[in-house]
């Protein structure tokens, strides 16, 4: 890959996201808040989490890792992306990370984790992916989840979040409730590899005549879903996630069936909140397979760099969710205060 590169285009980007994001409805703020919903979201999440030097503002706990990428073909007839084409097998540069912006953040808490990762195809065809363990985002709308953040953000005067504030806000926002809802039903994950990770946002298949199809994106761990008990949670040290997976894959790769579900007429398919029903076609495309893992702290490949899901091959083009459409300009805002 060539990050440089990938950032100057997607910088060149952010000024259309920019203009699109004038387009949503406005979020009531203080007069002070002219700037980009992007920025506003990235300021959201530093008044949730604190600034803390050199880590990103969104997953900021997390261990860089490689492996490979091997496409089945059997989405050979519904895309002509190179990436998916059957017996290609190309390098991947992964990372795992735990949800929020705390780089200190208890590997046992109850947030989300993600892996998001970047593979280079055929013809240097280049295709990323950003996944967290819940199929449904935590919000319909950037606007939306702006709000989200604001609600949690401590009273500077006490140190404090408003329980009330954020019980109503709850109530009036729908929207919030099924991640919430996924998160409290199912245990963290005990390992990094015993997680199922989702694309949340659909994507749009191009075949060679141009039909066109929405789908999302499931990897499904070959080991299977094992989350921590309760006793696991109380028990296991704050940093064990990093170190679970490294001797795991002392042991051998770590892998994750590679899964796209095909969305039926009616579906959502602009919305990352509404999940979409078990019966709905699903073709194994491909398998992941991580084989090595950075220790802890290490600044490698991952480090000066973001994953950004709209940067895919030709044959696969990105929907008009709006949660996924300013995610590149809100990486991009991310990296650029990191950077510093």
């Amino acid at each position: 890959m060539r990050p440089a590169s990938i950032l100057g285009r997607l910088l060149r980007g952010s000024v259309a996201l920019a203009l699109a994001a004038t387009l949503f409805e406005p979020v009531p703020a203080s007069a002070s808040d002219q700037k980009t919903i992007a920025e506003q979201l990235v300021d959201a999440f530093e008044g949730v989490f604190g600034v803390h030097a050199g880590a990103r503002r969104s997953g900021a706990k997390g261990v860089c890792a490689t492996g490979e990428f091997i496409a089945t073909g059997a989405a050979a007839h519904l895309t002509k992306a190179a990436t998916l084409r059957e017996g290609v097998r190309a390098p991947v540069l992964a990372r795992f990370s735990v949800g929020g912006g705390n780089p200190n953040a208890p590997d046992a808490s109850p947030s989300v984790r993600g892996l998001s990762f970047a593979i280079e195809g055929p013809g240097g065809e280049a295709h990323e992916f950003v996944l967290i363990n819940a199929p449904v985002f935590g919000a319909r709308t950037p606007e939306s989840f702006l709000t989200f953040l604001r609600v949690r953000q401590a009273d500077p005067a006490t140190g404090r979040v408003n329980a009330e504030a954020v019980a109503a806000a709850n109530a009036a926002h729908p929207d919030w409730a099924p991640q919430m809802a996924y998160l409290r039903e199912n245990a963290p994950p005990a390992s990094y590899a015993t997680a199922p990770y989702f694309g949340v946002n659909s994507f749009v298949l191009v075949d060679a005549a141009g039909a066109r199809r929405h789908a999302r994106w499931t990897f499904e761990p070959v080991a299977g879903r094992v989350g921590l008990t309760a006793e696991e949670r109380a028990s296991r040290p704050r940093d064990f996630l990093d170190t679970e997976l490294r001797d795991r894959l002392g042991r051998g790769p770590a892998e994750w069936r590679v899964l796209l579900t095909l969305a039926a007429p009616g579906d959502a398919v602009d919305d990352a909140v509404t999940a979409w029903p078990a019966d709905r076609e699903t073709l194994q495309v491909g398998l992941l397979r991580i084989t090595a893992a950075d220790a802890a702290g290490t600044k490698g490949a991952c480090d000066g760099r973001f994953f950004n899901p709209t940067l895919l091959p030709d044959g696969i083009e990105p929907s008009n969710d709006p949660i996924l459409t300013i995610r590149a300009e809100v990486y991009a805002v991310s990296l650029s205060r990191r950077s510093n």
